[in-house]
């Protein structure tokens, strides 16, 4: 069976007065509503279809923070874990970031929610990732620049960019895909690419073509860095040192 939110809060608020916390509140009044009806939850919330689950779990979420607010991320991934354990790390992570739950909790604290729910590494650095696309500004004048995406290689992410730079002002400004008159050499960023296209590089893998868009090449972990190309040493002249612009830069997780 499913639960509402405004009845679920008609439970949960007596409870709080008797003095009970969060998590045994939930218990205790998901008890009462299994006892009163054929099918239950909490105890018996795996017999239920999973988006049910799913359903519930955001129930549980926005009313427990009406009844019981301020509660943190930490506290309401425990509860939904205890309670719903079928839920993935993702799932939780999304009732939390819901409009009428917790929506401006920031991806660190995320982070720090899921794990201390008892979902491992990879579950929670997963979910995160889809969480939270990041967009970011890369300059043209400095070399390798930390995203702030750690590519687990189990996920789709997406690249793409927007903007004007350009590697050599003689030669005018560019977009992301660079200037394809002007092919780089040996010792560049990417050679073989146009120059000032826009590249990236996971981990200690090989530097690759970003340009407008790409997908970050499958099987690969790592941190994500980002890169004009250009003479990032200064071998055939100025190098990054005359550099000029910029580019937005958007970063789409996806579960594969």
């Amino acid at each position: 069976m499913t639960i509402d939110v405004q009845p679920l809060i008609n439970l949960l608020q007596p409870l709080k007065e008797q003095g009970l916390g969060p998590r045994e509140a939930v218990r205790v009044a998901l008890a009462s509503t299994t006892a009163a009806a054929s099918s239950g939850l909490g105890a018996r919330a795996f017999v239920l279809p999973h988006e049910e689950l799913v359903h519930n779990g955001a129930v549980v979420a926005e009313a427990v923070r009406e009844v019981f607010s301020p509660i943190t991320a930490a506290a309401l991934a425990i509860i939904l874990h205890e309670t719903y354990p079928s839920l993935t790390a993702l799932e939780i992570g999304t009732t939390i970031l819901a409009p009428n739950v917790l929506p401006g909790t920031p991806a660190p604290e995320m982070a720090s929610a899921l794990a201390g729910a008892g979902f491992d590494a990879a579950s929670t650095s997963d979910a995160v990732n889809v969480l939270y696309p990041i967009t970011l500004t890369v300059q043209a004048n400095e070399a390798w620049q930390a995203s702030g995406l750690t590519v687990t290689g189990r996920q789709v992410t997406r690249i793409s960019a927007q903007g004007q730079w350009t590697a050599n002002p003689a030669n005018g400004m560019s977009g992301p895909a660079g200037n394809p008159a002007y092919i780089a050499p040996a010792r560049y960023t990417l050679p073989g690419a146009a120059e000032a296209a826009l590249i990236g590089k996971i981990g200690n893998n090989a530097p690759f073509l970003v340009g407008v868009a790409v997908q970050a090449p499958t099987g690969q972990s790592g941190p994500l860095q980002l890169c004009i190309n250009d003479d990032l040493d200064g071998v055939y002249g100025a190098g990054l040192r005359d550099n000029i612009g910029t580019l937005q830069v958007n970063l789409q997780t996806k579960s594969s």
